[in-house]
């Protein structure tokens, strides 16, 4: 009897840790799912970091910066919300040959696409 009730516990024990497994495998799952949309919602829609902010920065592109440099420049600045997810939309768009050095304006407010205007001089806001 002492035998059949040390099966019966070890039992519950492995289903209940199987059970624990599981749980924190469909948590992570459901963490990158979520990572995921909202990095990809981030480079393919038209969005703002801040609409109600419409602060005006000036940030300085120089003629020897990256592309990476531009977008920590911008992310240090408060305007985009992913430097990374900004960095693809300019790479996807091809946009990155036409950013030109010079000094832009820029706010929370402004789109991403906006933003993307301003820096390759598309854009009236743009100064240079």
């Amino acid at each position: 009897m002492v035998i059949d009730s040390a099966k019966g516990m070890k039992k519950v024990l492995k289903f209940m840790i199987g059970l624990l497994v599981n749980v924190c495998i469909l948590f992570v799952l459901v963490k990158i799912f979520s990572f995921s949309y909202e990095f990809a919602y981030e480079v393919f829609a038209t969005t703002c970091k801040d609409a109600g902010d419409s602060k005006v920065v000036v940030v300085e592109v120089l003629p020897d910066e990256t592309l990476m440099d531009i977008c920590e420049s911008l992310d240090e600045a408060g305007v985009i919300k992913n430097k990374y997810a900004f960095m693809i939309k300019v790479r996807m768009g091809e946009y990155a040959p036409k950013i030109a050095p010079g000094t832009y304006e820029v706010a929370p407010s402004y789109t991403n696409k906006k933003i993307i205007e301003v820096l390759t001089g598309e854009s009236q806001t743009a100064k240079k």
